[in-house]
């Protein structure tokens, strides 16, 4: 089985950390892991120093960008420039500080901004610009971007919460006044804790704002269900094609021990304060082990990357670098939900990111001020989307969903 949104970044590593944790309580709230995690983020994931940058901590990177908006001072209806093509964690906070979220369209390129739709939306009331790295691609003209959001006096939120591109990113060279970059630790992100969140700076008067805020703890029984997510989840795809895997999954929802990545409210429409915590030592412990191992899951990641660019090549209708940033590698096709269809009987089990506007689909579009028509390259890519799995997949079966994935595309679209 090839499953991209089951534990697409768990290694036995990591469920085994998560496993014995669950019989350390005493290190589940605070710890010294909180501060060693901060300075590991930004030496091995940012290639910066701690006397450089500052490191916030969130129990979710919606939270992050939450408390990140309330410390701009902002005013009311003031309107944060915002990617269509993007999930409702980026667009909640802005609604639920009664901000203006502004749309502006995508390019191919690299599913990121279009700096003429975004220049063009701008208006008196513009304050802030979330630059977002879709799929970890960096957007292919983020210089000009950011000289559009440096003549115009902009805050710059650099959206990297899927992955980056640090060679592409230069992020010592950084020279806006208001330059912030938000990270997600997720379970479907570049480097995962189950949940958590991060903004980095080298604003040391914002910085000091975000740590301010009298976050509370999340509570023994949430922080005992995260850690149950890792081993539960790991079993789960290793045991699928048994069946085991299936019933532990159903037991596991059935009896709510796995935390959604998404709430029933924020599926409605609206900004859920249950993840406004603080990031426990316990998932700081689980996101140190996977740092520990960055550098070899962002080689595999490269790896895979360039196997399916080669391999793909009749199939893919834009142009990425092969890196290692690279979470999901995006694929857009006709026929989508006929050939996913298809690819579920042989076992294989693709993802969507992002098929509406705003993530997920059915999510209420109207609620957050989006119009139809008013991104229609966004539109367009969120009916032919799909992603690959570029982790926790080895060659052979990289291999194996090439070509069953050429050989369905073949057959729908010269089926008569």
């Amino acid at each position: 089985m090839i499953n991209l949104n089951l534990a697409p970044n768990e290694t036995f590593s990591d469920a085994l950390t998560s496993f014995l944790l669950l019989f350390q309580p005493w290190r589940w709230k605070r710890g010294k892991e909180q501060d060693k995690v901060k300075k590991e983020i930004l030496k091995k994931y940012l290639n910066v120093t701690h006397s450089t940058f500052y490191v916030s901590l969130f129990l979710s990177g919606r939270s992050a960008l939450y408390h990140l908006l309330k410390s701009l001072n902002l005013q009311e209806t003031d309107e944060v420039l915002v990617q269509a093509f993007t999930c409702e964690a980026v667009i909640l906070p802005i609604v639920a500080l009664n901000l203006k979220p502004v749309f502006f369209d995508i390019e191919r390129k690299s599913f990121s901004a279009n700096p003429i739709d975004l220049e063009k939306k701008l208006s008196e009331k513009s304050k802030v610009v979330i630059l977002q790295h879709t799929f970890g691609i960096p957007p292919s003209q983020r210089e000009k971007i950011l000289s559009i959001i440096k003549q115009n006096n902009l805050v710059l939120i650099e959206d990297i919460a899927h992955g980056i591109n640090i060679a592409k990113i230069k992020m010592k060279n950084a020279k806006l006044k208001n330059h912030f970059f938000l990270l997600s630790f997720g379970r479907s992100k570049s480097l995962s804790s189950v949940f958590g969140g991060a903004i980095i700076t080298n604003n040391k008067k914002i910085a000091k704002k975000l740590d301010s805020f009298n976050l509370p703890y999340p509570s023994y029984s949430l922080i005992f269900k995260l850690l149950l997510y890792k081993p539960i989840a790991f079993i789960t795809k290793l045991t699928y094609k048994i069946y085991l895997g299936k019933i532990i999954h159903f037991f596991s929802q059935k009896f709510n021990l796995l935390i959604p990545e998404i709430t029933k409210k924020e599926k409605a429409g609206e900004y859920d304060h249950f993840f406004d915590k603080k990031y426990p030592n316990a998932l700081a412990i689980l996101l140190l082990n996977q740092l520990k191992h960055f550098s070899k899951t962002q080689n595999q990641r490269k790896k895979i990357v360039n196997f399916y660019l080669k391999n793909l090549n009749n199939v893919i209708s834009y142009k990425v670098q092969g890196t290692g940033s690279i979470i999901r590698f995006p694929l857009l096709i006709k026929n989508r939900d006929k050939i996913l269809q298809n690819l579920e009987k042989k076992g294989i089990f693709l993802g969507r990111w992002y098929d509406s506007p705003v993530a997920p689909k059915g999510f209420p579009l109207d609620k957050v001020g989006y119009r139809w028509g008013s991104c229609p390259k966004a539109e367009e890519v969120c009916q032919k989307i799909i992603n690959l799995p570029t982790n926790n997949i080895k060659l052979n079966e990289a291999e194996k969903l090439t070509k069953i994935l050429n050989d369905v595309i073949y057959e729908n679209q010269n089926h008569k």
